[in-house]
């Protein structure tokens, strides 16, 4: 691939053992595997479909036995038969695409099953093929994989963040069971980005977009850092490509001059390991072309101030090598200073591990030189698909289990979050994003997002920490909550058993994790409250009651009926709403308990009169009034009511009934004995005005970020103000048009999940 490594070498090579090699082939093997080209769908015998499977029978035939690599045949067979009448946009074979996948993971020596599954990962989703039929053809493993990477399918979403996030929450979900679900689709992701050349302009940005935020950061975070740079480099590619072609231009230009510095760095170093006694590794490493870009942008750089385009990585046979080549190096050419890191001692949560540092190297430029062993070299190109490297008898790494215990974190902070667009905006905060390296008093060290302060660190160590937080000690020094950590670090966190969060928190934090814990406690603490008052209010509520003679030794239970009818007349859903009124003040029982009385007497008479069905006169609704008939009905202009809103009547004397919102101030202050009760009608109109304020932290953006956010809900700006108060706060008004409250609801949602905002309520 372009912009890969260097070609010029040490003399010191290692050299993988192999089961056989192209070459090498026996007689037995090439029949083998020409005789299940023979039994595939005489349409699909092209040349292209034959080089394919060639390609990757070599690639598995160097760590596969004979019976692995006979049900790969079969799987290969099965599956042109399944997809025969089947071709790419590129007009090949749809069976090349499945080839080139399970190709692509060929090169990483995965096992067998998931070789299989690569083959057969489109069959339950574009075939006829049953899950029962692959598992009794190839086993349960393989189908459990098939069907993990069908059910990361695509969807019908409203929107890109919607579908981005659902199927993002799908990834972690199988990533769980097995992680090689994960890797497949990652594999497929890949050879569609070397092939999307072929799909329309508009097509080509989304893919290349949502692969540069999502599934180049994933292969990042699963440590798989050669899948990583080539889908950085292809989506690059698309989304800029007068960059890219200008950045490979000049790179190539700059590349004699490169090999030449390198060559001589090379020769230096092979000496004096050589002296020694160390054997070696020795290449030149050169960086991927998004990588340059992300520097030139971060660091206002022109590709000439590039310097660090000049690097070395050195692979040794174990990890005391690596220690005794970092101070070879460092003798031979000067270390610049704060460029060096130590990620053997302190391994990213990815499992990378290697050694950094940049010298002064023999041109006068810096120099950066990675060292690590073989096994770690392995580790950090495939990160977790090195796991099912390591056969029966061999030495095998860390318990994988470990190592994704970060999946099982997304997993629990998703089922804390409740918008698709706050998971999705949590992950690429914790998950997709770089890292920095602190430490806690004890030693131990704790991988979070950059950015992050001592309140994420703390919710990290465990919730209970992160509720009773009260301060922070950042390397022996008291720092503010909102400090931003730094590699190396050492955290302390200060506790008091009368610490609790603040709704502040939220604009501190970064973590998803430490957010949705503190979201998820204030629920639990409006929960509790709300319970507290529902039962204050019950009991005041009953208070009030058994002054009447009639209702002494009644039970507020065995009223439910009467009762939900009065809540309904304050505008309340059901009589648990109206304790909860009663209980924190909003509402009299004096009053309740008349509503209820009277409404009872009435209902002993018999004299209530049917509901009539009146035009409203400002929309095409209709509102049903009790009692009433050719009134002219409105719609209050103060709270701005919208279909499956609470709503209650008041009787004007000029304008006939209008209808406020329940919670309308207003109508809160109003006389209590022009209310009249009112409900929706049948709806015939498209939508309805309603209005939002927010607050938020000023920043560029924040006003096209709010604004995207409504039309993503399929919200109708009508207009909409913006002015900054206390310099750095925001504030917003807007009129907009929703068909329902439910719809209101979601905007205001999104609108809530947006960058800043710290609250948005009605107007």
């Amino acid at each position: 691939m372009e912009g890969s490594e260097s070609s010029i070498t040490s003399g010191y090579q290692w050299k993988e053992p192999s089961f056989t090699s192209t070459k090498g082939m026996d007689k037995a093997l090439r029949m083998l595997r020409d005789s299940f080209m023979g039994r595939i769908p005489e349409e699909s015998r092209t040349t292209v479909v034959s080089l394919a499977w060639q390609e990757l029978w070599s690639k598995a035939a160097k760590y596969l036995n004979k019976d692995e690599l006979k049900l790969l045949g079969e799987a290969f067979v099965y599956a042109a038969n399944k997809h025969k009448d089947q071709k790419r946009v590129t007009g090949e074979p749809y069976v090349v695409h499945l080839l080139s996948v399970a190709g692509i993971l060929a090169d990483i020596d995965i096992d067998i099953e998931t070789l299989v599954a690569a083959l057969l990962h489109d069959v339950l989703e574009d075939t006829d093929t049953a899950f029962e039929e692959i598992k009794e053809k190839f086993g349960t493993n393989v189908a459990i994989l098939v069907d993990g990477v069908t059910k990361l399918g695509n969807i019908d979403f409203k929107t890109v963040e919607d579908y981005q996030a659902e199927n993002l929450r799908k990834m972690f979900l199988v990533m769980a069971k097995d992680i090689r679900v994960v890797l497949i689709k990652l594999a497929d992701r890949l050879h569609n980005m070397r092939t999307i050349q072929v799909l329309r302009r508009d097509k080509q940005l989304r893919i290349a977009k949502e692969t540069l935020e999502i599934y180049a950061p994933l292969a990042h975070r699963l440590g798989i850092y050669h899948m990583k740079r080539e889908l950085e480099d292809l989506a690059f590619k698309v989304l800029e490509p007068d960059m890219y072609y200008e950045i490979r231009r000049r790179v190539r230009k700059k590349l004699p001059e490169r090999e030449a510095i390198i060559k001589e760095a090379i020769d230096i170093l092979s000496k004096k390991l050589d002296e020694a006694g160390i054997k070696a590794s020795i290449t030149g490493r050169a960086k991927h072309f998004y990588s340059i870009y992300e520097k030139m942008k971060r660091k206002n750089l022109t590709i000439e101030q590039m310097y660090d385009l000049l690097a070395l990585r050195v692979i040794t046979n174990s990890v005391v090598e690596c220690y005794q080549v970092l101070g070879i190096v460092h003798t031979i050419w000067k270390p610049i200073p704060g460029q060096f890191d130590d990620y053997i001692a302190n391994p990213k949560s990815n499992m990378y591990q290697s050694l950094h540092t940049t010298v002064v190297g023999p041109s006068g430029e810096p120099l950066e030189v990675q060292i690590r062993t073989w096994d770690m070299h392995w580790v950090a190109e495939y990160g977790i698909a090195a796991h099912w490297r390591y056969k029966e008898g061999q030495t095998k790494p860390d318990d994988l289990d470990a190592k994704l215990t970060w999946v099982r974190q997304v997993l629990e902070t998703q089922l804390e979050t409740s918008e698709p667009t706050e998971f999705l905006e949590n992950l690429k905060a914790d998950v997709l994003s770089t890292e920095v390296f602190v430490f806690t008093p004890k030693g131990d060290v704790i991988s979070l997002p950059k950015g992050a302060t001592p309140l994420d660190f703390a919710y990290s160590i465990h919730t209970e920490i992160g509720n009773k937080c009260v301060g922070a000690m950042v390397n022996g020094r008291i720092v503010p909550l909102s400090y931003e950590l730094q590699n190396g670090d050492i955290v302390r966190i200060l506790t008091s058993p009368q610490g609790h969060p603040s709704r502040d928190w939220l604009s501190i934090v970064s973590t998803g994790r430490a957010k949705s814990k503190i979201r998820a406690y204030f629920r639990a603490m409006e929960q509790t409250e709300k319970k507290e008052r529902l039962e204050k209010g019950r009991d005041i509520l009953l208070t009030e009651l058994v002054k009447h003679e009639e209702y002494k030794d009644v039970d507020v239970e065995s009223l439910s009926t009467a009762l939900n009818k009065v809540a309904r007349d304050f505008g309340l859903s059901n009589k648990d709403d109206l304790f909860v009124a009663i209980g924190e003040g909003t509402i009299s029982p004096s009053a309740a308990v008349a509503k209820f009385i009277e409404a009872e007497r009435t209902r002993a008479k018999g004299a209530l009169k049917p509901a009539v069905q009146v035009k409203i006169k400002e929309t095409d609704s209709e509102i049903m009034v009790e009692g009433s008939g050719g009134v002219m009905v409105s719609l209050a202009h103060c709270c701005c009511p919208v279909p499956g809103d609470q709503i209650v009547g008041y009787v004007t004397t000029t304008r006939g009934i209008t209808v406020h919102r329940a919670d309308c101030p207003n109508l809160l202050r109003a006389s209590k004995d022009r209310r009249v009760s009112v409900s929706w009608g049948l709806k015939t109109r498209a939508f309805y005005v309603t209005r939002l304020r927010l607050e938020a932290i000023d920043r560029a953006g924040l006003f096209a970020d709010v604004t995207q956010a409504i039309n993503a809900a399929e919200g109708n700006i009508l207009s909409i103000s913006a002015h900054v108060v206390d310099k750095n706060r925001a504030r917003m008004n807007m009129e907009i048009q929703v068909k329902d409250v439910e719809q209101l609801y979601k905007i205001m949602a999104r609108i809530n999940s947006v960058e800043g905002v710290l609250m948005v309520l009605r107007g």
